[in-house]
């Protein structure tokens, strides 16, 4: 009985197991070969007694669904690493909070997206929203997503194309439109060929600047921008 008691209160004292942050990188999608831009996705996960709060599952459908509207523009992500954030930053509440969420992570290169349990929406006292593309107040060329564990499977797109520099639309079409549309599928929602002509130059400036980096690069050296 001693012996189980002392197991018992070893168990106790070690702290959970984290999350296998390998499989957040190693089994979720890749870039298709045929994309000829491929950019890294650096993600970081809170985590809460040992559990992430969203699945390799999620992200996975995260980036599938963004690749597969990108890929218009010749552009694909992929996870290239995952850290995990503390319990601290389960709840994101204001701007300060979106600020410091991002700052000491921030780098050039790749695009950094946090999960995190809650995103209060900062216009709407009491409500919270499922992702924000959000800017350093103090330097506004730093820049980062942020998306909530209740983010739909569009989400991460729907921010991402305001990395790549669009607005929120009225295009019928395009998943930047927040209008809700009963006649448009959530799978059949994609950009608008206007936004796709934005993105193209936007990403070929971001490219230029080093904002991000291109993993394909020797793939698709010698070949004119699609």
């Amino acid at each position: 009985m001693m012996l189980l008691a002392a197991m018992f209160a070893a168990m106790l004292a070690s702290p959970p197991a984290g999350p296998d942050l390998a499989a957040y990188v190693q089994q979720t999608p890749r870039c298709a070969a045929e994309v000829e831009r491929c950019f890294g996705v650096h993600l970081h996960l809170v985590v809460t007694g040992g559990v992430a709060v969203q699945t390799v599952e999620w992200v996975t459908s995260q980036v599938a669904e963004a690749n597969a509207r990108f890929a218009t523009i010749d552009v694909n992500f992929e996870v290239v690493a995952a850290e995990t954030l503390p319990a601290s930053d389960l709840e994101i509440d204001d701007r300060g909070e979106r600020d410091a969420l991002g700052d000491p992570h921030f780098s050039r290169g790749v695009a950094h997206v946090f999960v995190v349990g809650r995103l209060a929406d900062v216009d709407v006292a009491g409500s919270e929203i499922r992702g924000v593309h959000w800017r350093f107040r103090q330097d506004r060329a730093r820049r980062w997503v942020i998306l909530s564990k209740i983010a739909g499977a569009l989400t991460l797109a729907h921010e991402l194309g305001h990395f790549f520099g669009l607005p929120h639309s009225s295009y019928d079409e395009s998943l930047m439109n927040k209008t809700p549309r009963v006649a448009w599928l959530t799978g059949e929602l994609s950009f608008a060929e206007p936004e796709f002509a934005r993105m193209r130059r936007h990403r070929d400036r971001m490219l230029r600047e080093g904002m991000l980096t291109d993993r394909a690069a020797p793939k698709s050296q010698g070949k004119p921008p699609g």
